[in-house]
C-alpha cells in the first residue's frame, strides 16, 4: 500500500513540471510506486490550462527551465483564479537559501532539493501534500 492511500481513498494526484526528462521520469517513478497519480509536463507553457484541468493536490515546480522559468510560473499561478488555490512546491538544484528565498517571494508551500531524489523523496512529497491549506480539514 502506498503513502497515498492512507491519506484517504482517492489517489492523491501531482504536477510535475520540469525540462528535464531523465528527472520528470524518475521522479514519476519514485511517486507512482508510492501509490501517487503523477501528471508531468516538459515546459511551463500552457501549465495553467493543464493544471486547471487536473486539479491536482500539489505541483512540484522546477524553478530552471528556459523560456518560463518556476518561479515566474508560480507568480503567474498565484493571479489567476484557475489555479492560485493549489499548493506549489519549488523542486530544484539551487541552494538552499536561494530556494527559501523564493518561496517566500512566490508563496510556494516549500521546496525540494532534486538532491533529494532518493527514498525521503516521496515521503516529503507526501508531507507537504498534507500541510497543503486546500488538504486540512
Amino acid at each position: 500500500m502506498g503513502r497515498s492511500d492512507t491519506m484517504n481513498d482517492r489517489k492523491k494526484s501531482i504536477v510535475l513540471i520540469d525540462d528535464d526528462l531523465q528527472i520528470l521520469q524518475t521522479a514519476r517513478k519514485l511517486l507512482e510506486q508510492e501509490g501517487f497519480e503523477v501528471h508531468t509536463r516538459n515546459s511551463g507553457f500552457e501549465s495553467t490550462n493543464f493544471i486547471a484541468k487536473q486539479n491536482p493536490d500539489l505541483v512540484l515546480l522546477d524553478v530552471n527551465m528556459p523560456f518560463l522559468s518556476g518561479d515566474c510560473l508560480a507568480e503567474i499561478f498565484k493571479t489567476n483564479p484557475q489555479v492560485k488555490g493549489i499548493p506549489i512546491v519549488l523542486f530544484s538544484s539551487n541552494d538552499e537559501n536561494t530556494l527559501r528565498k523564493m518561496v517566500m517571494e512566490t508563496g510556494a508551500l516549500g521546496y525540494i532539493s532534486k538532491s533529494e531524489m532518493g527514498a525521503a523523496f516521496a515521503q516529503k512529497v507526501t508531507e507537504f501534500i498534507r500541510r497543503a491549506p486546500r488538504n486540512s480539514a
